[in-house]
């Protein structure tokens, strides 16, 4: 059933807002949008110093081809299939790259007045994130300082997987972990403080998710196996990230009748009363449940789990069925986490003066991101919205007691000192190397940008993002999907007003699953439309992406649903400014004029 009734999502789609900004209604809704005069001063200020890769901030960037690579990626205004054609003897450098293949026989030593042509080449037309048009995904430049960290760690290249391999690096991660569990309000005191782990992607974090409520709660996995001694289900959002479900596949979980996958409401977001059905069930048959995934910020329209209903549904059903274990929660939010440097944010006195519009949507995510406390662990991504170099992630763990659990027999680290051996986290990781540059770059950055510093900048993108959405409602036949998230992600689609009088009625009529040829065809006709004009239109503004899974249909009384594809844009860019987005819908506008 969908969460709100046809003519609600029409008063939405009439002011562009959601519901609870009624109070909005009597005035002019263009202002706002608009970016106020305190806000520009202080973006400005943040974009100058953290992402302006100013050598005179920064003198890591005078190194003449450091120097030669922002020169020329900042005088690049091609888009991306034009740069090869752009680029000097472009051609002939792409013909070695695919190639060459032996090494040279001799040393040579660097001639800092002959750049090395392949090293350029390879960076300079890496994808340019730096272009303000790019807002494929959630992914972005990294900021200066981050940079600068980043650099020393590589310099000095600590291992944190042992005390001996890292010395004080090792410190300095535990230091970043103690920020970050401030920040999310987890408890650092005594045994049961928080801790957390450095590690490669999100997809790793989530990894870790799901080891921590196996080793938990089915302890004789360990040596024999899941599901030697008793049933089990793992849990997770249809909606989530699909390292939900490769994390199981690799932990060699049987997918179709180990994995219960919870219906996800039309605003992208769990299915309470669904996760509770669920739950219960597995009580009922004494199935075990180690591990319930959530998601805090989905990639593709920041659907934003509710943690603490599913805490007490999980409290109250444990205790109600007597169950001897408790299932583990653990949170993706490797996009969402940023929500929380605004915790403790004065929404009353505003002091970033963020527009209207955005200041109230903030508001929402952080009464949502308040309830990240009880999650076990989360997963923060600080190279996705956090604007560190890849590869930054930080698996956080709410009760250090939790990582005996991970420990492995001592007996299999024998060629390292057992004195030395609980001094870092070596037994119960992963990986056998763990690098520090994510570590060193999440420092500086945190360190140089500071609370205010990533808040002005969450509230660039996000008032880009609420911008956007309201240009769009300009458009005849532009839905706009699930704008009541109020995260970066704007998801959208197309519809032919020619052949569609309402939009409203026909995704409402999408929506409604049908298992017939009509309703298929109808479903497709609409996704055509809106793919056509994607593909011929070109990258004007803005560089969107193309989504198959853009949104979901209700499940029909068998429990049947399709997916429904559409277009998004990820507005992460500090640099993408509403000029960017005008030219964009300047170009979208003239290419459906002509459909």
């Amino acid at each position: 059933m969908n969460e709100d009734t046809l003519g609600e999502r029409k008063y939405k789609r009439r002011f562009s807002l959601v519901k609870e900004f009624e109070q909005l209604e009597e005035r002019e809704l263009d202002r706002d949008f608009d970016l106020t005069e305190g806000f520009k001063k202080r973006y400005e200020h943040v974009l100058d110093r953290y992402f302006s890769r100013n050598p005179e901030y920064w003198p890591v960037y005078k190194e003449p081809s450091m120097a030669h690579i922002i020169n020329y990626r900042n005088a690049d205004k091609a888009i991306d299939e034009d740069r090869l054609a752009n680029y000097p003897d472009g051609d002939a450098l792409l013909e070695r790259i695919e190639s060459e293949s032996s090494i040279p026989q001799e040393s040579r030593v660097p001639d800092p007045n002959n750049r090395d042509d392949m090293l350029l080449f390879a960076s300079i037309l890496s994808k340019n994130w730096e272009n303000p048009s790019s807002v494929e995904n959630a992914i972005s430049l990294p900021t200066d300082p981050a940079i600068y960290g980043a650099m020393m760690g590589l310099l000095v290249n600590p291992n944190l997987v042992y005390s001996e391999y890292c010395g004080m690096a090792e410190k300095l991660e535990r230091y970043v972990i103690r920020q970050m569990a401030t920040l999310a309000k987890y408890d650092l005191e005594g045994e049961t403080g928080a801790t957390g782990i450095f590690t490669q992607g999100g997809t790793f974090c989530n990894l870790y998710g799901y080891l921590l409520g196996i080793r938990k709660n089915m302890p004789h996995a360990r040596t024999h196996g899941m599901g030697a001694t008793q049933d089990y289900r793992f849990m997770n959002s249809r909606g989530g990230h699909y390292s939900n479900t490769t994390n199981l596949s690799l932990l060699g979980v049987d997918l179709e009748r180990r994995c219960i996958r919870i219906n996800v409401t039309n605003h992208n977001k769990i299915d309470v009363r669904d996760f509770e059905l669920q739950l219960e069930s597995c009580f009922r048959l004494n199935s075990i449940v180690p591990t319930i995934m959530l998601t805090m910020g989905t990639t593709d329209t920041f659907g934003v789990d509710e943690v603490k209903p599913v805490y007490e549904i999980r409290e109250r059903l444990c205790a109600q069925y007597k169950v001897n274990y408790v299932p583990h929660i653990h949170v993706d939010a490797a996009i969402g986490w940023p929500m929380i440097f605004f915790l403790d944010y004065d929404f009353e006195k505003n002091p970033l003066h963020i527009n209207e519009v955005t200041l109230h949507g903030l508001e929402r995510n952080v009464a949502l991101f308040k309830q990240i406390k009880y999650a076990d662990s989360f997963t923060i991504d600080f190279q996705k919205w956090g604007y560190v170099p890849y590869t930054s992630s930080l698996v956080m763990i709410k009760n250090k007691q939790d990582m005996k659990a991970l420990e492995n027999s001592p007996e299999n680290f024998c060629y390292f000192e057992n004195d030395l051996q609980g001094q870092t986290h070596l037994q119960s990781t992963i990986e056998c190397s763990r690098g520090a540059t994510g570590v060193f770059g999440s420092y500086s950055a945190l360190k140089y940008l500071g609370i205010e510093g990533y808040q002005t900048v969450l509230a660039h993108c996000l008032q880009n993002a609420n911008y956007f959405r309201h240009r769009l409602h300009e458009f005849a036949g532009v839905m706009v999907l699930v704008y009541q998230n109020q995260g970066p992600s704007v998801a959208f689609r197309m519809y032919d007003p020619k052949v569609v009088a309402c939009i409203e009625d026909e995704y409402d009529f999408e929506y409604n699953y049908q298992h017939n040829d009509e309703y298929k065809a109808r479903l497709d006709r609409n996704s055509n439309y809106h793919r056509d004009i994607f593909e011929r239109r070109g990258k004007v503004g803005l560089y969107t992406n193309w989504v198959e899974y853009i949104s979901h249909t209700a499940h029909d009384e068998d429990d049947r649903h399709c997916f429904i594809p559409g277009e998004k844009a990820v507005f992460v860019n500090p640099r993408t400014t509403f000029t960017d987005i005008d030219k964009f819908l300047e170009n979208l506008l003239a290419a459906n004029a002509q459909a």
